[in-house]
């Protein structure tokens, strides 16, 4: 069954039934109004946006954070549908935009970042430390082999020693 709505609409039609925080652009799209026409309208009637309170820089963080994946997801679905390239500018002015909320982000809220730092290098650390291990036991077992040939009085090839020590 075929449905009289664009795949921009039906996207964003989901998006919001999904729970989707609710942005101009994506009442731009699932309406098909301009984004413009949607702006003016908030503006001049003075549309009150649930949002989130002021004092809550992460939750602010991951609103503006939702509004650029959505304004991507329009970029691509548009290239897309219309088998045009993305505009490559305004991509750039997204990532810029990324980069500064992840600073503000880390500035914002510094005991956070500083946990997810501590826990990111010790993640780290004990990886590196579990490689460590392995290869000491590898080379312990290794060793062991070695020995074992060398009491035997074997040749060190390992084929006879192995299957002493295995």
């Amino acid at each position: 069954m075929a449905f009289a709505v664009s795949p921009a609409k039906a996207c964003a039609l989901r998006a919001l039934a999904e729970g989707a925080r609710v942005t101009l652009p994506l009442l731009a799209d699932a309406s098909g109004c301009a984004l413009a026409t949607v702006q003016a309208l908030s503006e001049r009637d003075g549309w009150a946006w649930a949002g989130t309170e002021a004092g809550d820089v992460a939750a602010r963080l991951r609103a503006i954070a939702a509004d650029l994946l959505t304004r991507m997801e329009a970029l691509g679905r548009k290239a897309f549908e219309e088998g045009t390239k993305i505009d490559r500018t305004e991509i750039d002015g997204i990532v810029a935009i990324i980069r500064g909320l992840d600073k503000i982000g880390e500035i914002m809220r510094p005991d956070e970042a500083a946990k997810e730092n501590q826990i990111r290098q010790d993640e780290d650390l004990a990886a590196i430390l579990e490689r460590i291990d392995r290869r000491i036991v590898e080379l312990a077992k290794a060793f062991a082999v070695q020995l074992v040939a060398e009491e035997r009085g074997l040749d060190g090839s390992g084929t006879g020693a192995a299957r002493l020590v295995s």
